[in-house]
């Protein structure tokens, strides 16, 4: 049994990336292989922004845990589902990760979605329905920002919502020690929310883009 507060936790967000590497196949391992050509950027413990054919591996942010010229591994990338992650497919590319600038200020925390949606049954001869699970709801995570224009954040997330990019985010939680990954779009509302006796705010809101988030432990 493990819990940790999230106290001194600090967010980020992906504000530099290289140049698109394309990997022509993946394993399907509990660790990920791709296949690559002439990779001399990506080395270990660097952090990478997939696109593949495998919708459960799109927009997915994962560490390296080993890399070479012509293969990459993901840590804690589970492909083993071949009914999801078809054998033969998934090709797609990946870009590293270069800078990471923080999200300061964060008042609150919110989060929705998630929830599992269903379907109800019933066959001519049944005396009671039956749900049936069908797909999960998006997921939202909303940030409260103590408002400051003179943030250098504030540039970075004009410019994510007005083009509407997939950004990968992270989180490290100091005291579970641990990082957490993921991918987004952004909705920034910078008009200040203002209420006597309270700091102004304003809102980020991130949409949810990777199918789940990455989480990787640190050591002790």
């Amino acid at each position: 049994m493990g819990f940790a507060l999230p106290n001194g936790a600090q967010v980020y967000l992906a504000s530099d990336y290289e140049t698109a590497l394309p990997f022509t196949a993946i394993t399907n391992a509990a660790h990920a292989v791709l296949t690559v050509v002439g990779n001399d950027k990506i080395k270990k413990d660097d952090l990478v922004h997939l696109s593949s054919g495998w919708t459960g591996l799109n927009e997915r942010v994962a560490r390296v845990s080993a890399a070479t010229a012509t293969s990459i591994t993901l840590e804690n990338i589970d492909t083993r589902q071949s009914a999801q992650f078809v054998a033969g497919g998934g090709a797609g590319s990946l870009r590293k990760i270069k800078i990471w600038t923080e999200i300061p200020q964060i008042k609150e925390v919110a989060s929705s979605g998630g929830d599992q949606q269903t379907v109800s049954l019933q066959f001519l001869s049944d005396t009671v329905q039956r749900n049936i699970n069908t797909v999960k709801a998006p997921r939202t995570l909303t940030y409260t920002l103590g408002h400051d224009p003179a943030l250098a954040i504030y540039p970075l997330l004009r410019e994510t919502d007005q083009r509407q990019d997939v950004v990968a985010f992270s989180m490290f939680v100091p005291q579970a020690k641990e990082k957490r990954y993921w991918s987004a779009t952004v909705a920034f509302n910078e008009v200040p929310h203002t209420e006597v006796n309270a700091v102004e705010t304003v809102s980020l809101v991130l949409n949810m883009q990777s199918p789940a988030m990455t989480f990787y432990k640190e050591p002790a």
